[in-house]
């Protein structure tokens, strides 16, 4: 029995290329997200520690691997950029949510990752919902 292996380079290469809008997308959303939380404007404000605009532009990026990999249906570019937006802003309100309530109770790391697990559980739990559904 032959077992075909690819290397990391090749599997993250197909990762990033499979879906290009979603994956520009969530890494453009990502960006902007940490810029504007990093520079402490408007809304996305959060204390000075580097865990939590870390953690949320992870989870934005988090996106395309959840689309890639576990959304069950593939939409043409314009479509899976609209569903990547709509799932940008339920990710942030769902961490930004989390990480207050979650600073009054605990400390700011665990409010990070608190708001993180719950923000890809969200990806995950949808994916896995919505296939369900179908």
């Amino acid at each position: 029995m032959m077992v075909e292996s690819t290397s990391l380079r090749d599997q993250l290469y197909s990762d990033l290329t499979d879906n290009q809008s979603v994956t520009i997308t969530s890494i453009g959303l990502a960006v902007i997200a940490f810029v504007l939380v990093a520079v402490d404007i408007g809304p996305l404000s959060v204390s000075a520690d580097f865990s939590a605009e870390f953690l949320l532009a992870l989870s934005l990026m988090d996106m395309a691997f959840t689309y890639n990999d576990y959304w069950p249906v593939e939409y043409q570019p314009r479509y899976a950029v609209i569903w990547t937006l709509i799932f940008s802003v339920a990710t942030i309100t769902v961490f930004l949510s989390v990480y207050e309530i979650g600073l009054r109770y605990v400390g700011n790391r665990v409010a990070s990752i608190a708001a993180f697990l719950l923000a890809v559980g969200l990806h995950f739990g949808s994916a896995a919902l919505y296939a369900w559904i179908r």
